[in-house]
């Protein structure tokens, strides 16, 4: 008990010793039934059952609340003939509530004269009673009748649902029935015999999961089925060249490779079309709007995810012993760290049509009914995964041990348990997860690490729980656990046959490592559990005094399969995303708010990074001017036929002009004809130029537009000399 009273030879009995004496044990009593029963409302007993066809019986039961015990320690017969509906239905609540009362009221004597011991008898309660109240409490008559809404500290133990002839049927609300003991350990023991039957069976799934993870790996990604196509596309152009020509060539302006940029007068831009420059920019690393977000978590990386709660991923339990770590090599270990991927997006003018565009024309016009869409942006990712190796190493002096382990589903890592048996007098510990090598720990493609105090290690069995940066770990792939050390520290292990999926590992000298079938490491992985499967990250808006037109995004973010993170301007007190099929940006607004969106599920979120966020708004300028490299040929020529491709013209605002540079000559073309293309938008022009016996040329392409009008871009160029 919490509180007694004492009692003392030959001392004084007072009624409000015993009075205490009830009191401190019922308190106790109810503490104890709020902290390891139930701190909410609960009942045991009281089946309602229905004894005619307006009447229902409750059986004697208990009431708890918040520790406190009422009782109806007799049955009650209910009458719902008053709560018929007329026409419809309705749902009627069996309640109850807690009231305290005195009762037993018996006569008692009560000293009156100390000195002669009179006494006068006075009628008292003897008792205190916590006494359950049970009534009902109807709902609203209606087609699909509700419960009524309940009161603070009422419960409702069932619900009798009436028809306007009586009693339709009566639901317990076993959800607020209090657990009992033996029914819990009955649940645990069946919970126990199921693991024991699932536990090998979820090992072979996940191996067969991570098989499965490894094919679709192995699958062709759509940018290497595009780029196949392309190629397709490009050899059939060339079978199709007249049998007169003497050199053919063709730029798609992918890149500055037939660009002359110190040409005199050159200014354009390159970037998947020939492009207008850029009038005015302003670039700014990105930031978050509200640093102390809740919806957000940001690392000390700096990387952004949604709010999310740490649970246990991958375990091994059962401790069998310890090894230590010092007692294997000290020596010097290379790490070699991965970063995350960067991708740009790019919205706006000047990004109206991207390469992708060209190839879907191309197809169109051979033939292949590939559908052409305008529309204003697009991103790209710098590789095809999620991270990309560091050139930067850390070198770390130490004995090392490492454990392996398989990862069936995709996890963001957030914790690392690990259970030190002893903790020596010196000696922080590194911590680091890596990939893996013929199944063992590769230092060289580390994913993440972090440098543990020795300060900060707890002893078995308290578990040490070492935070890490945030990082993701692939569906399908095995990992290994590592630490480095040259304190006198020991590890809890277990018996290498409770982890079938991994192995441990020591290193003997440098980068070898030799395997214990024994035994593995005590350990735990624990997975972020994130809170909402949608967020929105307000972001730093982005101005340019004049206008902005364009917008170029380069962030470092990963986003896991069935994910999705996007980024959005609010324009008109809308938001739109980035790559929306309207050019947003055509009113060429100062300010643009910005934000990020994060959508996933509990257990996979995207993020991005904030370190190596940047962002460049621009604006068009009005005229551009592009030189080829020269073109030397192999016979001399008196005809050269050059055709553009031009994506968003507008006859009333564009102009486009071509000229042949031969020797110091500037060159007209003879002839300029337009033609719309099969999609029906785009526009193929046609110089035809008739140089004296010319060895070489340059191709200058000048175009411009009027202001406030949106720029063209040219997809392609080709020439051919006859």
């Amino acid at each position: 008990m919490e509180k007694q009273v004492i009692f003392r030879d030959r001392q004084e009995l007072q009624s409000a010793d015993l009075n205490n004496g009830q009191e401190y044990t019922a308190a106790s009593l109810q503490h104890l039934r709020q902290d390891a029963v139930s701190a909410g409302l609960h009942y045991t007993g009281g089946l309602v059952s229905a004894k005619s066809a307006t009447e229902v019986e409750v059986a004697p039961l208990r009431f708890y609340n918040d520790g406190k015990v009422y009782v109806a320690e007799q049955s009650q017969l209910l009458n719902l003939f008053q709560y018929l509906p007329l026409v419809t239905r309705k749902c009627v609540a069996v309640v109850l509530w807690g009231q305290e009362t005195e009762t037993l009221v018996e006569p008692r004597d009560f000293l009156t004269d100390l000195t002669t011991g009179a006494t006068q008898p006075q009628a008292v309660p003897m008792q205190q009673l916590n006494f359950c109240n049970v009534n009902l409490l109807p709902g609203s008559e209606s087609v699909d009748p509700q419960p009524p809404v309940i009161q603070t500290n009422t419960l409702a133990i069932a619900l009798v649902y009436l028809t306007p002839t009586g009693i339709d049927r009566v639901e317990m609300q076993e959800r607020v029935r209090l657990p009992q003991l033996r029914a819990t350990d009955a649940r645990v023991f069946e919970l126990e015999a199921w693991r024991t039957q699932a536990e090998p069976r979820i090992a072979s799934i996940a191996t067969d999961l991570s098989a499965l993870a490894s094919k679709t790996t192995d699958l062709a990604s759509r940018s290497t089925v595009v780029e196949l196509a392309n190629d397709v596309a490009r050899m059939k152009s060339k079978l199709n060249l007249p049998t007169s020509y003497a050199s053919y060539d063709a730029d798609y302006f992918g890149d500055l490779a037939k660009t002359d940029e110190a040409a005199g007068g050159y200014t354009a831009q390159i970037n998947n079309g020939l492009l207008f420059p850029l009038a005015a920019k302003a670039q700014a690393a990105l930031a978050l709007f509200n640093p102390y977000d809740a919806a957000i978590s940001r690392s000390a990386t700096d990387l952004v995810l949604p709010a999310y709660t740490s649970v246990a991923r991958i375990q091994t339990t059962g401790y069998s012993g310890d090894i230590s770590v010092s007692q294997y090599q000290v020596q010097t270990q290379v790490m070699r760290q991965y970063t995350t991927t960067v991708w740009d997006y790019h919205y706006g003018y000047n990004w109206n049509y991207y390469g992708g565009w060209y190839n879907s024309w191309y197809w169109n016009y051979y033939g292949y009914n590939y559908s052409w869409a305008t529309y204003y942006g697009y991103y790209t990712s710098r590789t095809e995964t999620h991270y990309q190796l560091d050139t930067v190493t850390t070198s770390y002096n130490g004995a090392l041990i490492g454990q392996t382990m398989l990862v069936a589903n995709a996890m963001w890592l957030t914790k690392v348990g690990l259970q030190f048996t002893q903790i020596g007098s010196n000696g922080d510990v590194v911590v680091a997860v890596t990939e893996t090598d013929g199944g063992k720990p590769d230092l060289q493609k580390t994913v993440t690490r972090v440098t543990v105090a020795r300060a900060d290690l707890k002893k078995y069995p308290t578990e040490t729980a070492i935070a890490v940066p945030p990082v993701l770990l692939e569906a399908g792939k095995r990992y290994a656990l590592v630490l480095i050390t040259q304190g006198d520290h020991r590890v809890a292990t277990v018996s290498g046959n409770n982890y079938t999926q991994g192995t441990l590992f020591f290193g003997t000298d440098g980068d070898y490592f030799t395997g214990d079938l024994t035994k593995d490491l005590m350990f735990t992985l624990y997975a972020a559990q994130f809170l909402q499967p949608r967020v929105e990250v307000q972001l730093n808006p982005v101005s340019l005094a004049g206008g902005i037109t364009d917008l170029s995004i380069s962030a470092p973010q990963i986003v896991p399969k069935g994910c999705e993170l996007s980024y959005e301007i609010q324009v008109g007190g809308r938001w739109f995303k980035l790559g929306d099929p309207d050019n947003r940006l055509a009113g060429a607004p100062d300010i643009v708010p910005l934000r990020a969106v994060l959508v996933g599920t509990s257990d996979l979120a995207p993020a991005f990074q904030l370190t190596g966020q940047a962002f460049t708004a621009s604006r068009a300028a009005t005229a551009f001017l592009h030189w080829s490299k020269q073109r030397n040929l192999a016979a001399p020529t008196n005809s050269v036929q050059v055709q553009v491709v031009v994506a968003q013209w507008d006859d009333a605002n564009h102009s486009l002009a071509c000229t042949l540079k031969v020797g110091n000559d500037q060159i007209t073309p003879v002839t300029t004809v337009t033609r719309i293309e099969p999609d029906g938008q785009a526009r193929r022009v046609t110089f035809t130029f008739a140089p004296a016996a010319a060895n070489a040329y340059q191709i200058k392409l000048s175009g411009s537009r009027a202001a406030g009008s949106a720029p063209f871009v040219v997809v392609e160029r080709t020439d051919i000399a006859n």
